[in-house]
Formats: C-alpha cells, structure tokens, sequence
C-alpha cells in the first residue's frame, strides 16, 4: 500500500508538471501572436485612440518645408549660394584698365570716345586707309595690314599733310590730302600730332587737322572716319627733352583738347589709343618705347588690337 501511495504522489506531481509546461507553453503562444503583423492589424488602435508614434514632426512644424518630392536632390541650402557662383571678392574688376585722369592724354575726351565693342576680323581693314607720322610708319610695319594702305611718312604734320607729295597712287605721287580725295577706300585712321607739340596756337593745329577730315567728308561722304588720339610721351622724355620742352605731356593734352572738340564739331569718331598707351602718371608706358617717342613692335600690336575692338557699325 505504501508502494502505490508514492506512486500515486509521483503520478499526481508529474501532471501538475505537465500543466505547468503546457501553460508556459500557451503563454508563449499567445506573445508571439501579439507581436505578428496580422495581429496588429486585427487588435490595433481605433480611431478615437491615441495615434501611434510617427518618425516626422508634426505638422505645424512642416508647413514652411518643400516636399521632398518637389525638391531637387542637389539643391543647395537657401543660405548658401550655388557652388557655380564665385564670391563678390573674387568676380573679376571692371574696367581691367583702370579709368584715366582727366588731366591726362588718355582722360581728355573720355566722354566722346569710341567705346570698347567686339573685335573684328582683320578683313575689316581691307578697305581701310592709315595717315600718320613715323608712329604710323611702325604700324605700317608691324600690323600685318598692305603697306599700300598707309599714307604716312616720318614728320608728317597736319600742314604738310597739303604740301609734302609723298603717296604713290598709281605711279601718281600726291600729297595726303590729294590721295585721300583721289583713293579707293570706306574707312580712315588718322594720327597725327606729334610734330604739331612745338605750336604755339592749337587753334591752328585744329585749323588745319579740320581741312583734312573736309577732303575726306568731300570726296567720300559715306567713309568712316577714325580720328585717334595722340599717345603721350615717356617720362625720361619729357624730363630730358633737348628741344627745350617741346616733347611734353603737358603739350600732348593741350593738342588733345583742341582735337576732342573738333571731332565733335565735324561729327567724327575720337579713338583714345592713349588708354593703353600711359601708366599711371600719364606718361607713356616705359617699356613701350626705345626713345621715349615711337613704339616697339609689341606695343604697336597693343595698338592694333585696340583698333580692333574699337569700332563703329
């Protein structure tokens, strides 16, 4: 009897253990349900619950913000400037040549000059005509354009200009003025008045330059005339001038006035080579110059190009 006593206690404890197990079992179950996906759809909140967690801001706070949809990926923060702009401070300075002085060769009749425009092919000076002194005889030389396109000659002046037969037109030698009225062409450049810085009377300078631009307007009322401006001296030449100051700046600039007016007067176009020609004192530029007067090869391609992207159309 004591045998089947313990083996009923025995028997009655391991059901309870059964239980236990298949309870724990349940429990278990039960929590790996809840947490599926299809259990939370079936038992999650109504609508008149709290709603659940979200992972944006609420939307008070979203209303000022661009949705992402809109937004290029590669848009910039609003604060910052595209990466394509450079700063203030490293935008190139304009004008790359800084504005002349007026009391200058280059400053006197800044408001009348030809500005800058887009350079020309040099087939624009096919038909074109240079007069000059010996500076235009180094642009004769060094511009590349037919020397049959100059009318010019060492000491050249805006009187001789009537007098001194120096062109050659058609085995024909003519004074400038003759071969201007006499030549095939649609454009004039003048220079002259460098020999012209000893006169006295610049009203007679004028007087004289105004007689040639009338044999131009005369004969060939559609030409463009380009009167350019004088280009100024050195300054170890007007410092160390043997002609008793004669080559000065100070007698460029007074030329200088009396040619700006009477290029308004006449209605013809002032080309102020000048501007590239001085430095800072208004002298011109010392290593543009073996004498202090006449241009090196380098600068006299300075000055074509100025010709070039100072035109009229």
């Amino acid at each position: 009897m004591a045998t089947n006593g313990n083996h009923s206690r025995r028997g009655s404890s391991g059901g309870a253990l059964g239980i236990k197990i298949a309870l724990v079992a349940c429990v278990l179950l039960v929590m790996a349900a809840a947490s599926s996906p299809l259990f939370s759809r079936l038992s999650g909140p109504s609508a008149e619950s709290d709603p659940p967690a979200q992972d944006t801001p609420p939307a008070s706070s979203v209303d000022n913000l661009v949705p992402s949809s809109t937004a290029p990926e590669s848009a910039p923060p609003e604060s910052a400037p595209p990466e394509s702009a450079a700063p203030e401070s490293a935008q190139p300075s304009t004008p790359l040549v800084p504005r002349p002085a007026e009391d200058t060769a280059a400053g006197v009749g800044l408001g009348i000059a030809v500005p800058e425009s887009a350079a020309v092919a040099d087939s624009y000076f096919d038909d074109a005509v240079f007069v000059g002194n010996s500076r235009t005889e180094a642009l004769k030389m060094y511009s590349g354009i037919p020397a049959s396109q100059f009318y010019c000659n060492v000491g050249l002046a805006v009187d001789t200009a009537f007098t001194q037969r120096i062109v050659n037109l058609g085995g024909q030698y003519l004074t400038v003025a003759e071969a201007l009225q006499q030549g095939s062409y649609s454009k004039v450049y003048i220079m002259l008045g460098l020999n012209e810085l000893g006169w006295v009377y610049e009203s007679v300078f004028a007087e004289d330059y105004g007689k040639l631009i009338d044999a131009v307007q005369q004969s060939h009322p559609d030409a463009t005339i380009y009167v350019q401006s004088i280009i100024p001296v050195s300054h170890w030449k007007e410092t160390s001038d043997s002609k008793g100051g004669v080559y000065t700046n100070a007698n460029v600039i007074r030329l200088q006035k009396a040619l700006v007016e009477l290029c308004e007067e006449k209605g013809v176009n002032y080309v102020n080579v000048a501007e590239v020609m001085q430095d800072t004192d208004g002298c011109l530029f010392s290593e543009a110059t073996g004498d202090g007067v006449h241009l090196t090869a380098e600068y006299c391609e300075v000055w074509m190009d100025y010709l070039r992207t100072h035109t009229v159309q």
